[in-house]
């Protein structure tokens, strides 16, 4: 008997805006790109894998061309994220009418993407004043200064 070819791997589709899996401290990077060149699903992982170091304190979910859903158009790099599964989707890149050469469909840094999402952060969370400012200051408006 000949033996029957490699069956393909189903992606488990998860539903993270569903009740049993939302969490409020999941952000969504979403990537679209291209399966032309392997290139392109390093890049996703290696972006994905910078937003989890810059950002510890956050459980980052890597959602690639949704989850399979979807064909993904011929030499696409997209960057997309939302706080989380529930808010609005921001564009962070898009490489479509960059390239050839394609390196350029790829973001240069990313460090400009890092202070967008630190950016889209803030509006849902912002950080706390590292002091009030107006616990600093006398009944004058001058600054107290305990010696």
């Amino acid at each position: 008997m000949a033996p029957k070819g490699k069956k393909s791997k189903k992606i488990r589709e998860i539903d993270w805006a569903a009740d049993a899996n939302f969490d409020k401290n999941r952000c969504m990077i979403y990537i679209e790109h291209t399966h032309e060149c392997p290139i392109f699903q390093t890049k996703a992982e290696e972006f994905a894998t910078y937003v989890r170091v810059q950002v510890p304190n956050r459980i980052i979910q890597l959602v690639r061309n949704q989850n399979g859903k979807v064909l993904p158009r011929e030499g696409a790099f997209e960057i997309g994220f939302s706080q989380n599964a529930r808010t609005s989707v921001h564009k962070l890149w898009s490489g479509i009418d960059k390239g050839p050469p394609r390196r350029d469909k790829f973001p240069p840094s990313y460090e400009p993407l890092m202070q967008e999402i630190r950016n889209i952060l803030k509006k849902f969370y912002p950080e706390a004043p590292e002091t009030n400012l107006l616990e600093d200051m006398d009944d004058d408006g001058g600054e107290v200064h305990e010696d």
